[in-house]
């Protein structure tokens, strides 16, 4: 059995957003989220953890979309990301999602969730990077 492929796409919202994909699809639309991006600013070192910025007391549990004003604490959506051998798995979908979307899992090789994980990393660095720059 193939194993989703894991992607995302860059949007304008909010200046910098990124929404995951998987195997080209939406995953907000997978479990039923009415937002499916989340903004740059709450990024650090991949998906947002929950909360964004600040210790968790659940570090695996990670925010992947967010209201579409960029503001985690107006609406989201989050899940639980493991390791499991060479592979992720997320489940446990809570917050903004139907009850058939807080069932679903998805399974991902661990080299394409942390090639993701870098990519969004480094993007969300650099608009940062940009963001300080012009207020100097």
């Amino acid at each position: 059995m193939r194993m989703p492929t894991l992607s995302y796409r860059c949007t304008e919202d909010n200046g910098l957003s990124f929404e995951l994909l998987v195997d080209g699809r939406p995953l907000g639309v997978l479990v039923g989220s009415r937002d499916t991006a989340f903004p740059y600013w709450i990024v650090e070192d991949g998906l947002p953890r929950w909360p964004p910025l600040g210790p968790s007391d659940s570090p695996d549990v990670r925010i992947v979309c967010v209201c579409s004003c960029g503001e985690y604490g107006c609406g989201h959506t989050q899940c639980r990301v493991t390791r499991e051998g060479d592979q992720v798995l997320f489940n446990e979908f809570d917050f903004d999602v139907t009850r058939e979307g807080a069932a679903k899992e998805f399974r991902f090789g661990s080299i394409n969730y942390d090639e993701v994980c870098m990519e969004i990393a480094a993007k969300a660095r650099q608009q940062r990077e940009r963001d300080a720059a012009s207020r100097r």
